[in-house]
């Protein structure tokens, strides 16, 4: 079965490029799914909930 990872991108973490580097080394059985929200809009709700539901249907969710 396939992990199913999701990147939220918030623009908190300055050390990006080092998730970046783990999540191209664990590979092999995962997908990885890069969402940006660094940039949304607080009252875009459309996005937001885009968002949740990316969240909510990943195995595993790490911050950048």
């Amino acid at each position: 079965m396939t992990k199913r990872i999701l990147e939220l991108r918030t623009g908190l973490y300055p050390d990006a490029a080092t998730l970046d580097t783990a999540l191209a080394a664990a590979g092999g059985d995962a997908s990885v799914t890069r969402l940006d929200v660094s940039t949304l809009a607080p009252d875009d709700e459309r996005a937001w909930e885009a968002a949740a539901e990316a969240i909510l249907a990943a195995d595993v969710t790490v911050t950048a």
